[in-house]
């Protein structure tokens, strides 16, 4: 935290100076903890001030009083330096450098990011799920070979390339995915840099797993949605019978069979499961201690094309209600108070790489796996290469935060992930409402107490 502040704003003076202004990524807030303070989310900054400074702080904000008249000159030089105040165009050139950087990053990637559906076939009947009535077909040897080929096009321009298995559920089709790791190793003129699959856990034996652990899988992710009962409501077999404990035991194989391999546990939290979260993240992590396995979670998205405005509020928590999870957690000790703190933005997507495809079992490519499958909304096919232009500029320019009239006016951008893209192509395509913010004022503040609380 900075010093407090008390300015010097009773010495009116006269100082030849640029016309300074607030910036808007100002927090002014009263708390019952703190006190009157000031956030900046551009600089990272808390900084105490009193009541005097505080009311100034609001006028000078809403227009009423000139930071200029106001203040001395030394005060207004540290605020300037602190981004309390800056030129008249100083923050949207802010903007601009930080969308150059994203901008950047995109095109410099030395890895091909392939996302690869053996199949889009699956086992469970997941109602969250964003893929519904898509054909259940594995890969065919004509477009492994055409996967190949795609990637051998690149082998001049990059150092490796990295492969995440996705589906439907990729290991309905293992065989598949033996075949294509054959190809990669004869074929492939780009060695794996990195391996990694999303799984719901349910068909892994130790075939698969020795397999795996031969072929360095560096990374599975595999969901469990809370206790047995709440579980089976999400996760649930197309049997209808139970998934849980079968999922459990084989997480005890892998974690065993796998040792190099990190096993991500992941809870879709919505409004069904998050109040018994904190016991089933104590429960499956005295259970993994020591192992290479990680318990996390992240939220139910509705962020299907598909969907309504109203169908998407009746699963997804709300921006109070994800703040106040966090806080849960905090309490509980299973999230560190000091890793509320707001940090700088640094997210990157799938769909914001320019090196970046999602692949299906038929080979057409994609910018976003919500829209695997959705022949309508490929970019191109491994045989043709890329040809729908209009679908990756939507994805790579046209919405992200940076294209969001909201968020650029947001006090919150610079900490702000901005959200899935798909949601703003939600809306492009078919008007589709959303919210994707990460923080309110109120959550914002509450996340700041308890980060102070833990550093005393």
């Amino acid at each position: 935290m900075g010093d407090v502040w008390y300015l010097h704003h009773h010495c009116k003076f006269f100082y030849i100076y640029k016309h300074m202004k607030w910036s808007r990524y100002n927090v002014l807030f009263y708390s019952e903890k703190l006190g009157y303070a000031l956030f900046n989310s551009s600089m990272l900054s808390l900084t105490t001030i009193d009541k005097n400074t505080y009311d100034l702080f609001c006028e000078i904000r809403d227009g009423v009083e000139d930071a200029e008249s106001r203040l001395t000159a030394e005060d207004l030089d540290n605020l300037k330096n602190g981004k309390v105040f800056v030129e008249e165009n100083e923050d949207n050139e802010y903007v601009s450098m930080l969308r150059f950087k994203r901008q950047r990053q995109a095109y410099s990637s030395k890895t091909l990011g392939m996302v690869i559906c053996p199949t889009l076939a699956c086992n469970f009947a997941c109602p969250y799920c964003y893929e519904h009535n898509l054909p259940v077909t594995s890969m065919k040897d004509d477009i492994q070979n055409r996967l190949v080929d795609f990637i051998n096009r690149y082998a001049d321009s990059f150092e490796g390339f990295t492969i995440n298995w996705h589906g439907g559920e990729p290991l309905v089709a293992f065989d598949t995915i033996k075949s294509l790791y054959s190809k990669f190793e004869k074929d492939v003129r780009l060695p794996i840099t990195n391996s990694a699959m999303v799984t719901n856990g349910y068909l892994l034996n130790k075939e698969i797993c020795e397999f795996f652990n031969q072929h360095r899988l560096d990374y599975m992710q595999i969901t469990i949605d809370g206790n047995k009962e709440t579980h089976n409501k999400t996760r649930r077999l197309k049997n209808a019978q139970s998934s849980f404990e079968r999922i459990i035991e084989n997480v005890d194989m892998a974690a065993e069979l796998m040792p190099d391999c990190l096993i991500g546990i992941r809870t879709n939290i919505g409004r069904a499961n998050r109040e018994e979260y904190p016991a089933l993240h104590k429960e499956l992590s005295d259970r993994w201690a020591g192992k290479n396995v990680k318990i996390y979670h992240a939220y139910v998205q509705d962020n299907s094309l598909n969907t309504c405005y109203a169908k998407r509020c009746a699963v997804e928590l709300s921006t109070k209600e994800k703040n106040d999870f966090d806080i849960l957690l905090a309490k509980n000790g299973i999230k560190q108070k000091k890793s509320l703190y707001p940090r700088l933005d640094k997210t990157f997507y799938t769909c914001m790489d320019n090196n970046a495809y999602v692949v299906d079992p038929k080979g057409f490519l994609y910018k976003c796996w919500g829209d695997v499958g959705i022949e309508e909304r490929s970019i191109g096919t491994l045989k043709d290469g890329i040809t729908n232009f209009r679908i990756v500029s939507q994805f790579m320019i046209d919405s992200d935060k940076f294209s969001d009239s909201k968020c650029l006016e947001c006090p919150f951008l610079p900490i702000c992930d901005g959200g899935c893209n798909l949601y703003r192509v939600g809306k492009i395509e078919k008007g589709i409402p959303y919210n994707v913010c990460n923080f309110d004022e109120q959550g914002l503040v509450r996340f700041i107490e308890l980060y102070c609380e833990d550093m005393k």
